[in-house]
C-alpha cells in the first residue's frame, strides 16, 4: 500500500510534504542510540525526507474542500471556505490551486502555484475585487494568507530539493515513535523547520518554525489521517485537519478537509494563470 502525506506537500502539498529516506536498515528500524552521529545526520534526514515524498507520488490528481477557521488572540473566529486542487507531473513538478469561495466579499480569491521539475517555483495571486493578478515575489511567499497564520508558500510543493537536512533524533510525541527532522530552505528564505513524521508510516505529525534568530514562530499540528482509494488502485494517507498557531500572538488558524477526491480527472488547463479569473 502506497501512503501520502499531505503537509506543506504534500502535497501539498499542501502545506507539508516534508520528509524521509532510505538506509541499509528500514527506515522504522531501531539505532543504537536515539540521536544520529553528526557524520550521517546530514544524509540520513535527506534520506528520510526523500522517501516520505516518494510515498506520496502517484494519486495524479486531487480535489478537495476545505473549512479554513481563523481564530485571533482573543479567541474570535472567522471562516473560509476554499476549494483545493493539485496535480502531479513529472519528477517534483506540480501544480496547486487554492480559490476562496465564501465569505462573499472575497469569493473568487485564487492562489496559483507551480513547481518546476527541479522544485523552484513560481506563484500568482487573483484578486477579484481589482479584477487583476500578481505574481508573488519569493521574499514575500512568507506573507499571510487571506489574514490566516498559513502562509503563500504553505500552499504549494515542498519537494526535498528546496532544502538541506539534519536528522536530529528519535522521540515519541503523543506517544508515537517519530524521526524528528530540521530542514533549512537552500534559497529565498532564511530560518528553519523541525518535523516530527512517525516512523511506521513516514506521516508528518508536526512542524516547528523558526526565524533566522532562532526563535520559534510558528507551529504545525497535523491529525486525523484517513485513507483514501486513487485511481491506480492504491491507497493514500491525507490529513484532514491541520492547525497552525503563531507562537508569538497565540492566534491559529486550521484547515479541515472535506469531500477529498483523487484521481480528479484534472490536467494542465485548470492551472493556467489565464483561467484564474474563471469561477467554476
Amino acid at each position: 500500500m502506497r501512503r501520502l502525506t499531505i503537509t506543506r506537500h504534500t502535497f501539498l502539498p499542501i502545506i507539508a510534504a516534508l520528509l524521509t529516506g532510505a538506509f541499509s536498515l528500514p527506515i522504522s528500524a531501531e539505532t543504537n542510540t536515539a540521536r544520529a552521529q553528526p557524520s550521517d545526520a546530514s544524509e540520513r534526514g535527506r534520506t528520510i525526507a526523500e522517501e516520505a515524498w516518494a510515498r506520496g507520488n502517484g494519486f495524479g490528481s486531487l480535489r478537495a474542500e476545505v473549512e479554513m477557521t481563523i481564530i485571533t488572540r482573543s479567541g474570535q473566529q472567522a471562516s473560509r471556505r476554499l476549494e483545493i486542487a493539485l496535480l502531479e507531473g513529472e519528477g517534483e513538478a506540480s501544480k496547486a490551486l487554492t480559490r476562496v469561495e465564501s465569505p462573499r466579499d472575497v469569493a473568487g480569491t485564487a492562489l496559483l502555484t507551480h513547481t518546476d521539475s527541479a522544485g523552484a517555483q513560481q506563484q500568482w495571486l487573483y484578486l477579484p475585487a481589482a479584477s487583476r493578478t500578481r505574481r508573488i515575489s519569493s521574499e514575500n511567499r512568507s506573507g499571510s494568507f487571506m489574514g490566516s497564520e498559513f502562509s503563500f508558500d504553505d500552499f504549494g510543493a515542498q519537494p526535498p530539493s528546496r532544502y538541506n537536512f539534519q536528522y536530529l533524533r528519535e522521540a515519541s510525541l503523543n506517544g508515537m515513535p517519530c524521526h524528528v527532522i530540521e530542514r533549512h530552505p537552500r534559497a529565498d528564505r532564511q530560518g528553519h523547520e523541525i518535523a516530527w513524521l512517525d516512523k511506521e508510516r513516514l506521516l508528518l505529525q508536526r512542524v516547528e518554525y523558526y526565524d533566522a534568530n532562532g526563535d520559534k514562530t510558528r507551529v504545525l499540528t497535523v491529525e486525523d489521517y484517513k485513507s483514501y482509494p486513487g485511481a491506480d488502485g492504491e491507497s493514500y494517507w491525507r490529513a484532514t485537519s491541520l492547525r497552525m498557531d503563531n507562537a508569538r500572538t497565540d492566534a491559529a488558524s486550521v484547515l479541515r478537509w472535506e469531500d477529498i477526491e483523487l484521481g480528479a480527472g484534472l490536467d494542465t488547463r485548470d492551472f493556467e494563470v489565464a483561467a484564474l479569473p474563471r469561477r467554476r
